[in-house]
C-alpha cells in the first residue's frame, strides 16, 4: 500500500532521524538531499528506502575522515567522507590539473552524482567511482557472483548553467527495492543458487552486468580501480561496506585549452544531442540526466510524494528514535 506524503514533511522527519544521530546539520541537509532527490527523480532503488539502511553505516561510524598520503578514511559514514573526498579533488586539480583521492574505511553511500555535480561545480570535470559489493555481478557466461555493481559517473562543468551529469551502475540493483515493493524482478537479468534466471528478489544470488562482455569487462576494470589501486578489497574478499574503495577524478578544462572553449563545445554538443531527429516514437532526444531533473521538477511543483507504507512508517519511527530503519541493506548498490 502506497501513501501520498508531503515533500517538506518528509524532509524534516529525515533531518531529525540525522540530528537523533548525531549528524550535524550542514551534512544532514546533503544527506538528505542526496536520497530526497533521487526518489523525485524516480531512482527509487537509491531513493527514500534506502535511507533506511543508513544505521548500517552509523554502526561502525568512529569519526571525522584523516588524510593519509592523500588516501583514506576513518570509519566516517559515506556522505560526508565522500563529499570531502570530491571538494579535496577538484581543489587539487585546480592547483595541478589532477585531483586524485581515494577513500578506503568509509560506510557507503548511495548516489554517486552528487559528488561528481560537487566537482563540476567548481569547475572541473569529475569522474567519480567505487567497487559497489560485497560481490552480486557474475563474470560474463558465469554464474558466481563476483564483482559489485560498481557504478560510474561524470560531471562536466557547464558555466553559468548546470553541469552535464552522467550517473549509472555496471548491472542492475534493484532487489533491495523490488523486495520494499513486494514486486518481481525483471526476467533473464537476475541468477538463483544454482545459476539460473529467477524473478523472485528473495532467490537471488547473482545479477547479469550490463552489456554482455562488453559491460562486464567495464565492471571489472571499476572493481580493480576501487580496490587494488586504492588498497580495497576486491570481489568475494569484501564482508562489509566498509572493505569497498572510492575513487574521486578532478580535471581541470584547462589542462589543454580554456575553460570557455571546453564550456563552448561541450554545450554545443550538448545542444545537437537535445535538437537531433528521435527515434520512432519517441518526441525528442534528452541529454543523460534531463529527464531525472524534469520529473524532480514536476514532483516539487506538485509538493507530494507517493511512498510505501511501510517506507514511511519507518522514517517516521527514526525520526522519533534510534530505531524504524532496516538492520540490514541486502541491496545491489
Amino acid at each position: 500500500m502506497k501513501k501520498e506524503i508531503r515533500i517538506d514533511e518528509l524532509r524534516v522527519m529525515m533531518l531529525d532521524a540525522l540530528a537523533l544521530r548525531g549528524i550535524g546539520s550542514e551534512d544532514a541537509d546533503f544527506i538528505v538531499d542526496d536520497f530526497l532527490d533521487a526518489e523525485l527523480e524516480g531512482h527509487k532503488t537509491h531513493g527514500v528506502s534506502k535511507f533506511l539502511t543508513i544505521d548500517i553505516g552509523l554502526s561502525g561510524r568512529e569519526g571525522s575522515i584523516e588524510i593519509v598520503s592523500r588516501t583514506g578514511g576513518h570509519r566516517e559514514l559515506g556522505h560526508i567522507a565522500a563529499r570531502q573526498a570530491a571538494a579535496l579533488s577538484a581543489e587539487l586539480a585546480k592547483e595541478h590539473g589532477v585531483g586524485l583521492v581515494a577513500l578506503t574505511n568509509v560506510s557507503r553511500y548511495a548516489r554517486l552524482v552528487p559528488y561528481s555535480r560537487l566537482i563540476a561545480e567548481r569547475g572541473c570535470i569529475g569522474i567519480v567511482t567505487n567497487n559497489g559489493g560485497p560481490a552480486h555481478v557474475v563474470p560474463f557466461g558465469g554464474s558466481a557472483p563476483m564483482f559489485g555493481t560498481n557504478p560510474l559517473s561524470f560531471g562536466f562543468p557547464q558555466g553559468e548553467k548546470p553541469p552535464l551529469l552522467f550517473d549509472f551502475a555496471t548491472a542492475q540493483g534493484e532487489l533491495r527495492q523490488a523486495i520494499v515493493e513486494e514486486r518481481s524482478l525483471p526476467e533473464r537479468t537476475f541468477l538463483d543458487a544454482a545459476g539460473a534466471f529467477t524473478t523472485d528478489p528473495q532467490r537471488v544470488q547473482g545479477v547479469l552486468p550490463f552489456g554482455g562482455a562488453r559491460g562486464a569487462a567495464l565492471c571489472m576494470a571499476l572493481e580493480i580501480l576501487t580496490g587494488a589501486f586504492v588498497g580495497a578489497k576486491m570481489g568475494g574478499e569484501i564482508r562489509d561496506e566498509y572493505d569497498l574503495g572510492y575513487l574521486f577524478c578532478a580535471l581541470s578544462p584547462e589542462m589543454f585549452s580554456s575553460a570557455d572553449d571546453f564550456i563552448a563545445q561541450t554545450s554545443a554538443l550538448a545542444e545537437a544531442v537535445r535538437t537531433s531527429a528521435p527515434a520512432a516514437g519517441n518526441a525528442q532526444v534528452f541529454v543523460p540526466g534531463e529527464r531525472s531533473a524534469q520529473r524532480r521538477s514536476e514532483q516539487l511543483a506538485r509538493g507530494t510524494v507517493e511512498l510505501e507504507a511501510d517506507v514511511y512508517d519507518r522514517i517516521r519511527a527514526m525520526s522519533l528514535s534510534r530505531e524504524g530503519g532496516y538492520e540490514n541493506s541486502r541491496s545491489m548498490n
